[in-house]
């Protein structure tokens, strides 16, 4: 693969990754009860994209398809409350960023689980309707695949709810199968299982490859900078 070499392409790059660094939060720090591979389809402000999230007992491995087919593939071990983004383009890694303290401009979120129940691919969910400002989720949530490891979606507009929804199922340990935001009728961003399978997964999956180098932080600066 041909490797990207000037500081302004590495930034570039390393910019559309962070998007989908995984958000750190306590509640959730505990071991899975599934172990296998869950497949979504997330559309955001900047598109939609396939993700496939990888679970073998206290770690967590995300992978998501970027613009013009660059690969974000994320890390993260919840024993140790830890997280690192591989950059495969480069053969090098960078511990993520974990959660940032909360935005006191807006307005606190409205929770509410409904009575509705549905079966998504063969698993019971529970809804959940998340409203925060003119931003409302509609979310869908199983006990049966262990706590979510939140991380960021979308983009400003629907951060800040993208966020409260997923604390507030994580504070409660459950899994999305589908999520919904919208603002008004325009949906800002949506993530959708389309396959859960449950399967042995080799520990290698889950540790920073031998052959990677730590990524040094000069490279993420713009030229100017």
């Amino acid at each position: 693969m041909k490797q990207i070499s000037s500081k302004s392409g590495f930034a570039a790059i390393a910019a559309s990754l962070i998007v989908f660094s995984l958000l750190s939060s306590p509640a959730v720090l505990q071991a899975q009860s599934f172990e296998g591979v869950i497949e979504f389809s997330v559309t955001t402000e900047r598109g939609t994209m396939p993700m496939t999230y990888m679970v073998k007992g206290d770690n967590v491995r995300v992978e998501m398809q970027g613009p013009r087919g660059m690969k974000a593939t994320v890390l993260i071990d919840t024993k140790k409350n830890k997280s690192v983004m591989l950059m495969d383009q480069m053969k090098m890694y960078m511990e993520t960023p974990q959660m940032p303290p909360p935005d006191t401009t807006q307005p606190k979120p409205e929770i509410t689980k409904t009575a509705k129940t549905q079966k998504i691919l063969g698993y019971e969910c529970q809804e959940y309707l998340v409203k925060q400002g003119a931003n409302e989720s509609d979310v869908w949530v199983t006990k049966d695949l262990g706590p979510f490891q939140m991380f960021r979606m979308g983009g400003p507009r629907g951060q800040s709810n993208a966020e409260a929804w997923q604390k507030a199922i994580g504070n409660e340990g459950g899994f999305p199968l589908l999520a919904s935001t919208k603002e008004g009728d325009e949906q800002l961003s949506k993530m959708e299982a389309t396959k859960v399978e449950k399967k042995s997964l080799d520990d290698s999956l889950f540790k920073i490859p031998d052959d990677y180098k730590p990524m040094d932080a000069s490279m993420m600066r713009r030229p100017g900078q």
